[in-house]
């Protein structure tokens, strides 16, 4: 009986190997398992092939052939399993969230956190390459980054529309809001009772936040709608 980690020739009917220890009775049992388990197959096929009104041979190599076949179905599963396994991870290490999604948390996690360059890399590309070359010092002030604090809580986002270098995402749950240093504050927003969608583009394969100066506002604001101005103009008194 061979040693399969040593090579040693044991003699048969031995259990461990007498030259470095190895349990042999697994190996030899796993043997008679598959010869059982073929030697089943083969009778299956025979009684099929009786009935079918074909002779041992050919049952034979219907068996051989199906076992053939079985193969590659066999590394196909295989396959699939693993592709499987690194979507999950990819998934994981993601977040499970979309490039828009990813944005927006760091959009307005860079205003809690006054992370200007963050800020600026979703806002305004040119600015933020500029202070990368060491070509322009931002301040988050100067940027519109207003309150003295703010103040980030359980914020979620929702994927609407994807489609090419254009995306819609919807703020639909956490508290925002803006603190001065002398106690006075925005009145904040809880994003779960006033949802706020947002739009960003691709730029340089960048998610840029589109109206900004307005998405920034740790406050309910009233919509624009397509018929009302932004700034609609004042009656002079006649």
């Amino acid at each position: 009986m061979r040693c399969p980690n040593c090579g040693y020739d044991n003699p048969q009917g031995r259990r461990y190997c007498e030259d470095c220890g190895e349990k042999l009775t697994d190996l030899e049992a796993r043997k008679a398992r598959a010869r059982r388990r073929s030697q089943r197959e083969a009778a299956i096929y025979r009684r099929e092939a009786q009935r079918d009104g074909l002779d041992a041979e050919e049952a034979e190599r219907r068996r051989r052939r199906t076992r053939r076949r079985t193969s590659p179905w066999v590394a196909l599963l295989i396959l699939a399993v693993l592709v499987a396994v690194i979507v999950i991870i990819i998934l994981v290490a993601s977040g499970g969230e979309s490039g828009p999604e990813k944005a927006v948390k760091e959009f307005y996690n860079a205003i809690k956190d006054k992370d200007v360059m963050t800020y600026l890399n979703h806002t305004e590309l040119e600015l933020y390459k500029m202070a990368e070359r060491g070509e322009y010092q931002p301040d988050p002030y100067t940027e519109g980054i207003d309150y003295d604090s703010y103040l980030l809580e359980g914020l979620t986002t929702r994927l609407v529309k994807e489609e090419g270098d254009y995306a819609e995402v919807e703020v639909t749950g956490g508290y925002f809001e803006g603190m001065y240093n002398d106690g006075s504050t925005s009145g904040g927003i809880d994003f779960s009772q006033h949802p706020r969608l947002v739009t960003l583009v691709k730029v340089e394969d960048t998610w840029i936040v589109q109206d900004y100066q307005i998405m920034k506002l740790p406050y309910l604001f009233a919509e624009i709608g397509p018929e009302q101005p932004e700034f609609p103009e004042v009656e002079e008194p006649i």
